[in-house]
């Protein structure tokens, strides 16, 4: 698709107020903190809309993206989470037979300026592999960080993961994982040996828990309570892990890097690797295997 297959169509501010709304009602299986990050970047989204002669065209996103960075000065990061916001509510107005085409499916945002951690791969597996799995919260987090380094899983997936969506069949385990904002689709992760073997531990001290319950749930008095964790607070549990000697430490959302370091070291093709790490944007995985081609030189 080019710019020129998208005709203007203009939605009044206060029809689109109640799109962002329906859409947001819609998010069912997103996180509350999700919710919150695109709710703010879409209310940015109907001022701007509301201010400026706004037709849904590719054009204006453009245009709405120099807004956030220049007029409202915020970070990179956030105006690539707004973009992402804007993009999955355009796809909720194709879905809804508001507009005819996604006029943002090429707008992800202003690429971001990478810091590879000088941090070999072995020092990451040493760095989780030392947490004490004798207590109920070393099982937890080990578990957790396994999967991640594992599968490729991301920090919303396990969070957002129940304890009725893992399931064995004979030695293998598999994950059921609702993808952030696909609103209501769902992959299923195949763990390997080793991610099973950790997840198999975690589950079996935990004990019998209701399937709606959280699968990483927080950990008091040496048991799992049926309480979510946070994206905000599975970092702050794992802080305590990640470091990797003084004045060094890791960042939770590098963890992922590592996964696609382990699956180059076993020859996997990148069509292989975007496939097992479920990736569905050639944008967000074109970055991860730059930092991953970047920490595999390391020696």
């Amino acid at each position: 698709m080019t710019a020129a297959d998208f005709l203007p169509i203009n939605i009044p501010q206060p029809k689109l107020s109640i799109l962002v709304a329906q859409f947001s009602e819609s998010m069912r299986f997103a996180s509350g903190t999700t919710k919150h990050v695109y709710s703010r970047g879409l209310n940015k989204l109907v001022a701007y809309a509301g201010a400026a002669q706004f037709n849904f065209t590719p054009d204006d996103f453009i245009q709405f993206k120099l807004w956030l960075l220049n007029q409202e000065r915020l970070r990179t990061n956030t105006v690539n989470t707004y973009l992402t916001a804007s993009r999955r509510f355009c796809e909720f107005l194709v879905e809804s037979g508001e507009l005819p085409k996604n006029p943002a499916w090429n707008y992800h945002g202003t690429a971001q300026t990478y810091q590879i951690f000088a941090a070999k791969l072995t020092e990451v597996v040493k760095a989780i592999s030392m947490i004490d799995r004798s207590t109920m919260l070393g099982k937890r987090d080990y578990a957790f960080l396994s999967m991640i380094l594992e599968t490729g899983a991301t920090i919303s997936e396990l969070v957002n993961a129940n304890a009725g969506d893992l399931r064995k069949s004979g030695k293998k385990f598999e994950l059921t994982v609702r993808p952030k904002g696909a609103r209501g689709k769902t992959d299923a992760i195949a763990l390997t040996s080793a991610a099973g073997e950790a997840m198999s531990d975690y589950v079996s001290a935990r004990g019998d828990s209701d399937a709606n319950d959280p699968l990483f749930g927080k950990v008091r008095a040496g048991k799992v309570l049926p309480l979510r964790l946070s994206s905000r607070g599975v970092r702050e549990a794992m802080r305590k892990h990640l470091w990797l000697g003084a004045n060094r430490r890791l960042r939770l959302d590098s963890i992922r890097t590592y996964c696609a370091v382990k699956l180059m070291n076993q020859g996997r093709t990148l069509e292989e690797i975007k496939g097992l790490m479920r990736f569905k944007s050639n944008v967000p995985f074109k970055k991860i295997i730059t930092n991953s081609k970047a920490v595999a030189g390391l020696r």
